[in-house]
């Protein structure tokens, strides 16, 4: 394999993935926080349904320490509220206040802001380009992956 190729290949692969949405000092959150956010928004469809920490942890693959460490900031920040739940004290449930739920809308405007103008920037056509092949190479790197998970187990080599 041409070895320029192959180096291109991997600085242009963790140059993207350092990429990301940063917020705006003003809306106070990181990324990690807005998931567990997102995540507590899309276990509750409707207003009053609980959400338990465990949903949380099934939602996102992060540890339960993770998962509570980023719920302390979110309490101090006030976008989210903790309780123990009345019919099992073992679980506690989270809801996102309405300062949470501000904070949300605002980081989606933000990116949605974002995205727009990097594909307006980028083009239409060259995006719906972009997003097929990235989906093939996720396709074969996720095979490819497998494959040598399978091989590891069985002590051999996926190349052979």
């Amino acid at each position: 394999m041409d070895e320029d190729l192959r180096n291109r290949f991997v600085q242009t692969m963790l140059r993207f993935k350092k990429m990301g949405i940063v917020f705006p000092p003003e809306l106070d959150i990181r990324m990690g926080e807005l998931m567990v956010m997102k995540a507590i928004e899309g276990a509750a469809p409707s207003e009053g349904n609980d959400v338990f920490v465990s949903d949380i942890h099934s939602y996102h693959f992060m540890t339960k320490p993770a998962i509570s460490q980023i719920l302390n900031g979110l309490e101090e920040k006030k976008y989210v509220r903790r309780k123990i739940d009345k019919a099992d004290r073992r679980k506690i449930a989270v809801t996102l206040t309405p300062k949470g739920k501000d904070i949300l809308a605002q980081t989606k405007e933000f990116a949605d802001d974002m995205i727009g103008t990097v594909i307006s920037r980028f083009g239409e056509d060259n995006t719906r380009q972009l997003i097929e092949l990235f989906t093939q190479l996720t396709d074969v790197s996720e095979e490819v992956k497998q494959e040598f998970l399978n091989q590891d187990n069985k002590g051999g080599n996926a190349l052979d």
